[in-house]
């Protein structure tokens, strides 16, 4: 299981870096012309296609160690698929932006409800903690509730999508805590580290170097990090389906 585990890892880092030279190819892309919008929607749909495939072979390197031939197969059939879970994500990614600038713009009316009813006027811990809330309901139920979903798909085919177990596994608390922590520990934690360097570096082909090496570090310990909340959706969705 650990070498599984860990050849997962090195194939969803590998297909998370194709898809970023995918994704910085569109940006090259200028949309000037009729031709230059079409080639960026094919670009779009390649970036789809690709994501889909390098998870869905995630999520089938989680159930089976044989027949990667035969798991691969299904990956690609059913890579398309994730444009539900994409879908799902982006609408609570919204609707959490959305309460997010409601609570920002309102922050003075809310103190000042808060103060005239109750008296207290230390917010502060208030807003954090709604703050913290949002992110919680967005980076924790929301990718919860993708990969959930998504694993369902790969296992189970389209029909999975009528369905609601992956609902109540998305909103199990098992995933919920695994997705959470391993966002925080391994993917947002790291990442407040992007832009640090030692004051003593020269300004030499050493600065650069380093924060190569450095952003790896950081990509490897995230897909290391997605390849836990992955697996453990695949391993719910392999246990209930039907």
């Amino acid at each position: 299981m650990t070498r599984r585990f860990l050849s997962t890892v090195v194939w969803l880092a590998v297909g998370h870096a194709a898809l970023g030279v995918v994704f910085w190819v569109f940006l090259q892309v200028p949309e000037s012309n009729v031709l230059m919008l079409a080639a960026s929607l094919l670009l779009v749909m390649a970036m789809i296609f690709v994501l889909g495939c390098v998870e869905a072979f995630g999520v089938a390197r989680a159930q089976s160690e044989k027949r990667l031939l035969a798991a691969a197969g299904r990956a690609a059939r059913r890579a398309p698929l994730v444009v539900l879970p994409l879908a799902g994500f982006a609408i609570i990614f919204w609707l959490t932006g959305v309460a997010g600038n409601w609570l920002t713009g309102h922050a003075g009316e809310i103190d000042a409800w808060i103060i005239a009813t109750t008296g207290w006027t230390r917010t502060a811990g208030l807003h954090a903690a709604l703050g913290w809330l949002l992110a919680f309901v967005c980076f924790g139920v929301g990718i919860s509730l993708a990969v959930s979903q998504f694993a369902a798909l790969v296992v189970d085919g389209p029909q999975a999508a009528g369905r609601t177990a992956w609902l109540r596994r998305g909103f199990g608390w098992r995933q919920l805590v695994v997705t959470a922590l391993a966002v925080l520990v391994g993917i947002w934690l790291p990442w407040k580290a992007a832009y640090w360097r030692p004051t003593s570096l020269p300004p030499t082909w050493v600065e650069p170097a380093f924060a190569a090496a450095k952003l790896a570090v950081l990509f490897l310990i995230a897909n290391v990090a997605w390849t836990v909340i992955l697996w453990t959706a695949a391993r719910e969705a392999q246990g209930t389906s039907r």
